[in-house]
């Protein structure tokens, strides 16, 4: 029997108002001048799993502290995401699909985890809360697991405007909001069902895993070798490991520039094949026309509407990154599930993370309030010498765009360098291991600046 949410829980999780988590982030203040996300006293700070499956939260003091542990969360587990992305990546590029798989699937429900506690949803095993007032908290009468309660309130809160309305701020193409490209078409009511069609399409494998539990379990605790090995090209996982990394790169605008510009290029196609049940085309003068429709207004400099203009009518840079392209790719193909739901979790991520971002600066968090957490997590995961730490947290990129020029070089002078899997672990002496460090994406996307 599928599993569903009742009615109270539907409006319960419709009525919640993303003002009551900010409020109560703005309340961490105090403890993260203390350099720890949450007060040591906080009855939650430990086991609070094992505490919740006893009882329920029923005083004001009891319930602040849940409500507060929720609202550290939204910034941990998309961190926590991040670190998953990376460990999966490393198991990618060392030929063992197997593990990327079961990784990069735990990397998209921490992203979920991450959206959903900034929207005021805390999931703790099958006892699930939600925040409808400041630093308080409410259970829901939803008792079944982490997968699928995940699953079921990403599917709700997908469905309300408000998700709409979050992505369109949170998507900033030129450092612009989506709303502001889309407003001669409608700006947010406009994409709101476009915006639930990606919320959906990002977390499809949460929903393929809390309908088909075996399906998950097959990746997470059968033996790979039954019936046959999973396997995978060095050329595969270079070609996806390195335009994946491009995808990635932070620009002075925005920490997800290059993703936020192609889902501006998708939503205004899909978006005119809508209207005009046709595909766009660069020689079809009515989408020329809409490109300029939403680029002239913006008041760019004529250098970069033009360059803009020629990537919405792909007359520059045809080719949208893999990960958006094995993001529509469903479960259930042994070579290429594993690329999927690694993109599926670095889209849901991105977003995850830039919502995260908007609560800690509406709630008047700042870069330096977070620099006990970030530095110490920078110098544990190797990111920069002890003492070290870089000017800003986006010139973390650096160490990326050197990899990935080692490696254009390399090829450059043998193309056969990184034929194997073997070559891909050894190769540009071993470097090639800062390409599985995606905790630096989750710093410089989540700490405001």
């Amino acid at each position: 029997m599928t599993a569903t949410l009742n009615a109270t829980d539907v409006a319960a999780i419709s009525a919640l108002s993303r003002s009551q988590i900010t409020i109560t982030t703005a309340g961490l203040s105090q403890f993260l001048k203390r350099s720890t996300w949450i007060g040591k006293s906080n009855y939650y700070s430990i086991d609070v799993v094992g505490k919740l499956k006893k009882s329920a939260p029923t005083t004001a003091s009891r319930k602040r502290n849940l409500a507060q542990y929720i609202a550290a969360s939204l910034a941990l587990h998309a961190n926590d995401g991040w670190s998953y992305l990376g460990r999966s990546v490393a198991c990618l590029l060392a030929g063992d699909t197997h593990r990327a798989l079961h990784l990069g699937y735990y990397a998209e429900l921490r992203a979920a985890m991450s959206l959903l506690a900034s929207s005021g949803i805390g999931i703790f095993n099958t006892k699930h809360f939600i925040v409808p007032t400041a630093n308080s908290t409410s259970k829901l009468a939803f008792g079944q697991g982490t997968h699928v309660f995940t699953w079921l309130a990403l599917e709700q809160w997908s469905r309300l405007p408000t998700s709409g309305t979050l992505f369109s701020e949170l998507v900033r193409p030129e450092g612009r909001p989506l709303d502001d490209w889309f407003h001669p078409l409608g700006g947010a009511a406009s994409l709101a069902a476009q915006a639930k069609d990606w919320f959906l399409q990002w977390g499809m494998d949460l929903g393929h895993a809390s309908k088909d539990r075996d399906a998950r379990n097959a990746s997470s605790y059968r033996p790979d070798g039954v019936p046959s090995t999973w396997q995978v090209s060095s050329k595969d996982c270079l070609d996806f490991v390195r335009d994946m990394w491009s995808a990635l790169e932070p620009s002075s605008s925005s920490s997800f520039d290059n993703i936020d510009r192609h889902i501006l290029r998708l939503a205004l196609e899909r978006h005119y094949r809508g209207v005009a049940n046709k595909t766009p085309s660069p020689t079809d003068a009515s989408f020329v026309s809409l490109v300029n429709s939403i680029v002239d207004p913006q008041g760019l400099s004529p250098m970069t509407a033009d360059r803009l203009k020629r990537f919405l009518l792909r007359t520059a840079s045809p080719n949208d990154p893999l990960v958006f392209k094995y993001s529509r790719m469903k479960p259930g193909h042994v070579h290429t599930d594993a690329f999927s739901v690694i993109a599926r979790a670095i889209l849901l991520l991105r977003i995850a993370t830039g919502s995260a971002n908007d609560v800690l600066k509406q709630a008047g968090v700042s870069h330096n309030d977070l620099s006990f957490w970030w530095t110490q997590l920078g110098e544990t995961r190797g990111l920069w010498l002890t003492g070290s730490p870089p000017a800003a947290l986006s010139d973390l990129w650096a160490d990326i765009e050197a990899a990935l020029r080692d490696i254009d070089d390399t090829e450059a002078a043998d193309p056969t360098a990184f034929s194997s899997l073997n070559s891909l672990a050894f190769g540009v002496d071993g470097r090639l291991t800062v390409l599985s460090s995606h905790e630096r994406v989750g710093l410089w996307g989540l700490c405001p600046t």
